[in-house]
């Protein structure tokens, strides 16, 4: 589009260029008419013909014709010797000219003019020599233009397309890490910056920067009461406690208090999740990230859950082997991720359930799965069980705060990993990849 315009252009200047050059040809042409005019009424015929010998002696590679002809049309005086002409042409070839002698002009027409004097008629030329060398010397420099303008143009154009996609990269990089809980990306700028560009990366980075308070403020709140309720709630536990233990407690409100201890125990459980969850979503982790060996952090679940699956009459295995498995991350967290998943998959499968770990690694990715055969979840709530204290249906008779898969989550986000659930025909699969 840029080349076509600008030749266009060019070509609407050559264009303007021949025209007005050709009409300053035929205003020189008019003028001189109208001196031979004068000199005819003011002279006569005689004064005339002494004028055009004084004109054709100024006259480069016949550049110049002039042609006076009586009332019969007959030629008087004149340095050709016939113009081919039709009635009024202003423009004839240079081969419908009679010269007298050889033709020195390399023209290949002329544009003319007459005039009538009394019965006899004057007719002026000038050749299209000069014209044709003017335009061509034009067009050249027309053409080299051109191809400069083209050149430079299209430097430019490359360089400030590529300097537009580096910083549309850049904002583009900024969203996708702000996408993935980073909320202390910005776009950088430079001061001298002040196109559309800068000023949009200007509004994205004030509207981060506001998002970044709300869910600092956000995340502060949910911890603030996290934190003031837990502190009354391990009181009222023991005092619980205390009262349980007191000898001169009725038999049959012992069960009742120590109902109520397991019920604070599941609150302040429930107030440490909150506050963990709050903790790894404003990412301070990431600082701390070193190279853990999901292997190793698999095989220790492994030996400290297998107890338990064996009194629920359950199997637990881990089938990845023993070569490493190595992401980037915080070890003790990506445990408790692992640790939720099975803790769930163990709660909600039935006796003789099977649960199974595995590992898989490739060029860019690896994965870990934890596969049972129990109930699973239906498809309708595999997204909603990543929400805060939602519970599938079939589960809320069993122990548990909605809390877990949810820390799951968090602790996949600030990995850069993806967690998914889906139907391992029968039971549930989930799965994390992580990026390498």
């Amino acid at each position: 589009m840029y080349s076509f315009v600008t030749a266009l252009v060019f070509a609407g200047a050559y264009k303007l260029a021949e025209y007005e050059t050709t009409d300053w040809i035929k205003e020189q042409l008019v003028d001189e008419e109208a001196a031979f005019l004068a000199i005819y009424e003011d002279q006569g015929l005689d004064g005339v013909i002494e004028g055009l010998t004084k004109y054709g002696a100024f006259n480069f590679e016949d550049h110049r014709i002039y042609l006076l002809l009586d009332a019969n049309g007959q030629r008087i005086v004149g340095n050709v010797d016939t113009i081919g002409r039709t009635a009024k042409a202003d423009y004839v070839d240079a081969s419908a000219i009679g010269f007298s002698g050889h033709n020195e002009n390399e023209a290949f027409g002329y544009i003319l003019r007459s005039v009538n004097l009394g019965e006899n008629t004057l007719v002026l030329g000038t050749s299209t020599y000069f014209l044709l060398e003017l335009l061509e010397g034009f067009g050249g420099g027309l053409i080299i233009g051109f191809v400069v303008v083209i050149m430079v143009g299209s430097g430019v154009g490359i360089a400030v397309g590529r300097r537009t996609e580096t910083r549309l990269r850049q904002v583009s990089g900024t969203l996708e890490r702000v996408a993935k809980g980073d909320l202390g990306a910005r776009v950088s700028l430079h001061h001298n910056d002040a196109d559309d560009l800068a000023r949009l990366s200007r509004e994205i980075n004030s509207t981060i920067s506001q998002l970044e308070k709300m869910v600092e403020s956000q995340n502060q709140i949910t911890a603030d009461i996290a934190h003031d309720l837990r502190t009354p709630m391990q009181r009222l536990r023991q005092r619980l406690e205390a009262i349980g233990q007191s000898e001169e407690l009725a038999d049959h409100l012992s069960g009742q208090v120590y109902q109520a201890i397991e019920a604070a125990d599941d609150l302040i459980e429930t107030f440490h999740a909150l506050l963990r969850i709050s903790q790894i979503e404003a990412g301070a982790q990431r600082e701390s990230f070193r190279e853990v060996d999901l292997t190793a952090v698999l095989s220790r679940i492994e030996d400290a859950y297998s107890a338990v699956a064996e009194e629920n009459n359950q199997t637990l295995v881990f089938t990845g082997g023993a070569a490493p498995h190595t992401v980037l991350g915080d070890q003790q967290l990506l445990t408790q991720m692992v640790a939720n998943v099975v803790e769930n998959a163990l709660r909600h499968c039935p006796s003789k359930a099977h649960v199974e770990m595995s590992l898989l690694s490739t060029s860019d990715h690896t994965t870990f799965t934890v596969c049972d055969n129990g109930p699973g979840i239906p498809e309708r709530d595999r997204e909603k069980v990543f929400r805060r204290f939602y519970r599938v249906e079939k589960s809320r008779t069993t122990s548990g705060n909605g809390l877990g898969f949810s820390l799951v989550k968090a602790i996949a986000d600030l990995h850069c990993a993806k967690v998914a659930l889906s139907d391992n025909q029968p039971g549930l699969k989930v799965t994390v990849l992580f990026s390498k």
